[in-house]
C-alpha cells in the first residue's frame, strides 16, 4: 500500500474509534456507568438517518444532527426512568443498561425489520495514481475533528463543564455550592447519547443497516476507553490516534485480520504495562513537571 493509503487508512481508523467512543466516554468519565445501551443508541442514529433521508427526503446534512437530537432525548429519558436509581449500585447499572441494549435491538428487530435501506455516500471519489478513494470518509475524519473539539470546549471552557467537573471530583460539595447534580447527570447522558447517535448517523452511508449495526462499535469503543483511560476527552483523542496509527500499519500490509488482532495485542500491553492508560501516563507527566 501507497504512503498515502496508509494515510487515508489512518484517517478512516482514527474518525471511527474516536467518534464511536466520545459518547461512551462522556458518560462513563463524568458518571461512571458502564453504558452497553451505547451500541443501540448507535444503531438508532443510523436508523433515524436514513429514515428521515429515505422516507422525509431530508439530505443528510440534515438527518444526521436530527437523528442525533432524537436519540439524546432517548437517552434522556432511560437515564430519568431507570439509570438514575442505580448509580450506586455499578454491577446493576451495567445490566441495566445490557436490558435496554437488547429491548431496543429487538424493538427495531420487530418494528423495522433485520435490515434497511442505505443511502449513498455524498461527495463521489477522488484519485490517487490507479487508486480511487472515498472523499466521504475524508469528511468524516473533519468531523470527527470538530465533534472532538465541541466536546472539549463544552466541558473544558463552559459553565456547563465546570458544573460537570465539580460533580465528578466530589458530588455532595458541588450540590452543596448549588450545582444540581441530577439535572447535571441527566444532560450529560443525553449528551453522550447524541453524540452516540451521530455516530451511528455519519456512518449510515458507510454500513448496513441492521438492528446489529452499533455491535461492531461496541467492542472498539471499549478497546479505545481502556487505552485512553479515566479522561473522557484527552484519552479518546490520544488512544484513538495511536490504536489508528497501529491498525491502519498492519492493515494497510497485512490485512484486516492482522490490524485487528494487533489493536487487541495493544489493548492487552496497556492493561498489563499502564492500566491507567495515557490518562495516568499524562497526569504522571504533569506531576512532574509541576
Amino acid at each position: 500500500m501507497s504512503g498515502f493509503g496508509i494515510f487515508y487508512q489512518f484517517l478512516s481508523s482514527f474518525s471511527f474509534l474516536a467518534l464511536a467512543t466520545i459518547g461512551l466516554a462522556v458518560i462513563f468519565g463524568v458518571m461512571n456507568v458502564i453504558n452497553f445501551a451505547h451500541a443501540a443508541f448507535i444503531m438508532l442514529g443510523a436508523v433515524f438517518a436514513v429514515t428521515l433521508v429515505n422516507v422525509a427526503g431530508l439530505p443528510l446534512i440534515l438527518a444526521a444532527p436530527a437523528a442525533s437530537i432524537a436519540v439524546a432525548g432517548i437517552g434522556m429519558a432511560v437515564e430519568w426512568l431507570i439509570i438514575r436509581r442505580l448509580y450506586r449500585r455499578i454491577l446493576d447499572c451495567l445490566l441495566a443498561t445490557w436490558a435496554i441494549n437488547v429491548i431496543i435491538i429487538q424493538l427495531v428487530f420487530i418494528l423495522v425489520g433485520s435490515s434497511q435501506p442505505g443511502v449513498p455516500a455524498p461527495f463521489g471519489s477522488f484519485s490517487v495514481g490507479d487508486i480511487s478513494y472515498a472523499t466521504y470518509n475524508i469528511v468524516v475524519a473533519g468531523l470527527a475533528v470538530l465533534v472532538l473539539a465541541a466536546v472539549f470546549l463544552l466541558f473544558r471552557h463552559s459553565d456547563f463543564g465546570l458544573r460537570v467537573r465539580a460533580s465528578m471530583q466530589n458530588r455532595e460539595m458541588a450540590e452543596a455550592l448549588g450545582t444540581n447534580t441530577a439535572r447535571i447527570y441527566l444532560l450529560t447522558f443525553g449528551i453522550g447519547s447524541g453524540l452516540a447517535g451521530l455516530t451511528g448517523a455519519i456512518y449510515a452511508p458507510l454500513m448496513p443497516i441492521s438492528p446489529f449495526f452499533g455491535d461492531g462499535f461496541l467492542w472498539r469503543a471499549f478497546t479505545v476507553l481502556i487505552v485512553g483511560g479515566a479522561d473522557p476527552l484527552v484519552g479518546p483523542l490520544l488512544s484513538s490516534a495511536a490504536l489508528g496509527i497501529v491498525y491502519s500499519v498492519l492493515n494497510g500490509f497485512w490485512g484486516t485480520l492482522v490490524g485487528t488482532v494487533g489493536l487487541l495485542v495493544v489493548t492487552m500491553l496497556f492493561i498489563r504495562l499502564l492500566p491507567q492508560g495515557f490518562s495516568g501516563l499524562l497526569l504522571r507527566f504533569r506531576r512532574r513537571h509541576a
